[in-house]
């Protein structure tokens, strides 16, 4: 009995190490992959780095140029297993290039008169970080997890399709082309989790309407005080219409966290028994201990998204100041917004799943 149950106990364990060995075995695969590619493709055997020169730009700031000399082996083509040098030039800031290493795969280009490195190879990482997420979730979700693959699956080629649409028309249909997409993600989505009930429509209504008023009390408050301290003429909003890719990022970001919280107070609800008065005081009860964490969450996304960018203000020489107002008060606009959309949720949906869970169970 005891080595049954010892073994049972390994057995168990062991399930979990197999998205370390998922990984493992696509990254080996991804390294024999090469031939697969039709772009040119080296594997580096030697370097050696030579020429390192000091640059100041037209603001002042300093850089250290670095050119290194790479010896590589050719692993595709009608080349393949032949040595070539070629060469790749780095500064040590790092903002838009890196070094090259002993061992790793890059993509080559034929410039005007030498082979040059023109992007890692960085196939085996992704995919197998891929794979390791899949079967983590699959160990994890078990028979759900074919459900939720499912609906990843649908909003991807939505949003695909939202992308085509929206550059064939110049963002002239973006806004609307974006809060229709919101909408198909959440119906689908929700759809997918709880299929065609009650639940679905409780769900789905509240995440759209708690959303949509986020957005708009958002864009009055920022229309109202002239978008002051809000500065979208940054780096990352460098297009035709600002404003719009802000408020659809908003959307899109705040989206899932809404769906969340809308459906932890749904599901809770009906199964509630009592008078509707009593399920709606239980659902401000549950939303008040769920949206503290969730505003938390997202205030964390949003402020993580603009820490590269913050990175390279603060290393070009810019104020800590001048950084969190122009870079990460952004992300602060963000979390606003969508802390707007989660508070709203809460009795949005605990009053149209008190009354409709009323009008099933009569």
């Amino acid at each position: 009995m005891t080595k049954s149950c010892s073994k049972t106990t390994w057995v168990n364990w062991g399930r979990w190490l197999l998205p370390l060995v998922a990984f493992a075995v696509v990254f080996a695969l991804a390294r024999f992959s090469a031939p697969l590619y039709h772009a040119p493709i080296v594997q580096v055997t030697a370097l050696t780095s030579s020429h390192r020169q000091a640059v100041v730009d037209n603001f002042g700031n300093h850089d250290v140029t670095v050119t290194q000399h790479v010896t590589a082996r050719w692993l595709n083509t009608k080349r393949r297993g032949q040595h070539v040098q070629l060469t790749n030039q780095y500064t040590k800031s790092g903002a838009v290039d890196s070094p090259v290493a002993k061992g790793q795969q890059l993509f080559v280009t034929h410039g005007s008169r030498t082979w040059q490195v023109s992007d890692h190879k960085r196939d085996g990482v992704v995919l197998g970080l891929f794979a390791m997420t899949l079967t983590l979730l699959l160990l994890v979700m078990r028979r759900r997890f074919w459900l939720t693959a499912a609906s990843i699956g649908l909003n991807t080629l939505l949003f695909w399709a939202a992308l085509h649409i929206e550059v064939a028309s110049h963002q002239e249909l973006a806004f609307v082309l974006f809060a229709a997409l919101a909408v198909a993600f959440t119906v689908a989505t929700t759809l997918f989790i709880t299929r065609w009930t009650w639940l679905t429509v409780v769900v789905s209504t509240s995440t759209i309407l708690a959303t949509a008023a986020a957005v708009l009390i958002g864009y009055t408050v920022f229309a109202a005080t002239g978008y002051r301290g809000i500065h979208l003429e940054t780096v990352k909003y460098v297009t035709q219409a600002p404003q719009l890719l802000f408020f659809v990022q908003v959307i899109i970001g705040s989206l899932g966290a809404v769906m969340d919280e809308c459906a932890d107070i749904a599901v809770a609800l009906f199964q509630l028994p009592g008078p509707a008065r009593a399920r709606f005081n239980a659902g401000l009860s549950i939303g008040r201990n769920v949206m503290g964490p969730l505003i938390a969450v997202l205030f964390m996304l949003f402020i993580a998204e603009t820490l590269t960018e913050a990175v390279l203000w603060l290393r070009n020489g810019n104020a800590i100041s001048t950084t969190v107002a122009w870079v990460m008060g952004l992300g602060f606009a963000q979390s606003l917004v969508s802390a707007f959309g989660i508070v709203l949720a809460v009795p949005l949906t605990s009053g149209l799943a008190a009354w409709l869970a009323k009008e099933v169970r009569a």
